[in-house]
């Protein structure tokens, strides 16, 4: 159920009058491990703050390589197992800051349209995991994950690089791919020159 603008505004303006608390997320310690050097996804509400604390396996953790995050949980491949740790350190000590902006936070939130509320879903299904493919247009290897927020982390021969998939969208570093499902993976293609096609094969995927 959605609420008119008018009683999400009222509702946070009682809010702060009463100083009820708003939920900030301590931080904690949160164990992820990679089984058999295979991907594996730990859901956790993450607050978009990660941090390895301490490596458990004998195997290299490296970010973007081995582990990554996004706002729904930690993933790790490669044989990577460890602690990490999750959430804001001084979330206590922010609460009393963040009733303060809850009408203002509320107001934006009322006036959001729906077409920002629809980029916000989750990618689909079929989308989740590891692929690797080779592009002809750069010569080079490519690899690339997909989160199930739409997050996308990579890697393009030596150069890391970040993006997101959104509908059937597919940012990467400076380019901007269409992509469909092709078998067990996907097929890109760059909306700016229609030759220059990724076809990427899934190594990994699923939670």
């Amino acid at each position: 159920m959605q609420l008119k603008p008018h009683k999400v505004i009222g509702t946070a303006l009682m809010v702060a009058m009463f100083g009820a608390p708003l939920a900030a997320h301590a931080e904690r310690i949160v164990r992820c491990e990679s089984y058999g050097l295979k991907y594996r996804y730990c859901p956790v509400d993450t607050d978009n703050r990660v941090e390895l604390d301490r490596k458990l396996s004998l195997f290299e953790c490296r970010e973007h390589r081995s582990w990554g995050y996004d706002r729904h949980g930690i993933w790790v491949d490669r044989g990577c197992s460890a602690e990490f740790r999750v959430g804001d350190r001084h979330g206590s000590n922010k609460a009393g800051a963040a009733v303060a902006a809850i009408a203002g936070i509320a107001l934006i939130a009322a006036l959001a349209n729906n077409k920002n509320q629809q980029s916000q879903q989750e990618v689909a299904a079929w989308a989740v995991g590891n692929y690797t493919g080779y592009d002809e247009t750069e010569r080079t290897n490519v690899q690339i994950n997909i989160m199930p927020g739409g997050n996308v982390s990579g890697q393009a021969g030596n150069n890391p690089f970040t993006g997101s998939v959104r509908d059937n969208r597919l940012e990467a570093g400076r380019h901007v791919f269409r992509i469909e499902r092709s078998g067990n993976g996907f097929l890109a293609v760059d909306e700016r020159d229609a030759n220059h096609r990724v076809l990427f094969q899934r190594v990994a995927g699923g939670y």
